[in-house]
């Protein structure tokens, strides 16, 4: 089955029909530091193997709990842009590296035969911002605004620093590639949370360039890779600036971006799409019947005419 799955990944006829996948965090936290509390690990891979003992998924997308935070060595207070401009790359053996690969390891010994991906950050949007605020005391939108008052401060550092963790992002999936048996790479991205950043320009300038030099290198590990277009905590995309991105399956907030999973499909190309459920308490997974989830299943998908494969997620 995983290679039937795999198949409909790369938009090919397959007997899968149509497959699909949950995933859920694990940690009470996380953005927990792994190096600071390494039982976040535990917990990642323990609610990983009871949540695949209880739901019957066709493909796996693990969890990053315990890695979301970016090593910034040598510095303590990443607001400060003299610190930052100090930046320098991480070692091959770093644990954030080394504990990455170890940790998917693992995640592949519990996710068996079955299709798995593994999750990379951006740099600009998932490890550089958050390294900005108090997580679960401060709001993730001043992250966005944090982010943007260096940025306005120093266009040339904050390149900097972005170029630097691309390049250690790099380093991760060279590694997953050369060490694990995944099937590919989930990468999560966003377009910048403050008004000062929502236009087409400041997304090609920055956004843009360094998705596209960590997306590039994911293409030239592994043959099918998924793109997630980020909505959480209610985050807004414009889902058209993203369709230059090269990766294989798109995955976008469907109730938050204002494209329909068909619309999409036909924005990127007819790439392989994947998602339609909103994960929120409003949501119908929350709150519908077994009947009405059902018959909203079947509705995102009555668009489909020509079999070309989707998944749900």
């Amino acid at each position: 089955m995983r290679n039937e799955v795999l198949k409909v990944l790369h938009n090919e006829s397959s007997t899968a029909g149509v497959p699909i996948s949950f995933w859920h965090h694990f940690a009470d936290n996380e953005f927990t530091d792994a190096a600071k509390h390494p039982k976040v690990i535990a917990t990642n891979l323990n609610g990983h193997r009871d949540y695949l003992d209880a739901v019957n998924v066709d493909l796996v997308k693990t969890m990053l709990d315990g890695y979301f935070p970016y090593p910034f060595h040598n510095m303590n207070n990443p607001h400060d842009l003299s610190q930052l401009g100090q930046v320098k790359p991480l070692k091959a053996d770093d644990l954030w590296i080394t504990g990455q690969v170890d940790l998917a390891k693992h995640q592949r010994e519990i996710v068996g035969d079955k299709p798995l991906f593994v999750t990379v950050f951006s740099p600009l949007i998932l490890l550089f911002k958050w390294a900005l605020i108090k997580h679960y005391e401060e709001a993730l939108t001043l992250a966005d605004e944090r982010f943007f008052d260096l940025y306005e401060q120093n266009p040339a550092i904050v390149k900097h620093v972005l170029d630097v963790i691309a390049d250690d992002q790099i380093k991760v999936i060279k590694e997953l590639r050369a060490q694990t048996d995944i099937d590919g790479i989930y990468y999560s991205t966003q377009s910048i949370q403050d008004p000062r950043a929502d236009n087409h320009k400041f997304f090609t300038e920055i956004t843009e360039p360094v998705d596209l030099k960590v997306q590039n290198a994911i293409n030239q590990e592994f043959e099918v890779n998924i793109l997630h277009i980020c909505g959480f905590d209610g985050a807004v995309n414009h889902l058209e600036w993203f369709t230059n991105y090269p990766l294989q399956v798109i995955n976008w907030a469907t109730k938050a971006d204002g494209y329909t999973l068909g619309e999409g499909k036909k924005l990127f190309g007819d790439r392989v799409v994947l998602g339609g459920f909103d994960n929120s308490r409003k949501g119908i997974l929350y709150s519908g019947s077994k009947e009405e989830i059902q018959s909203y299943v079947r509705n995102s998908l009555f668009w489909q005419q020509r079999g070309n494969p989707v998944l749900c997620s």
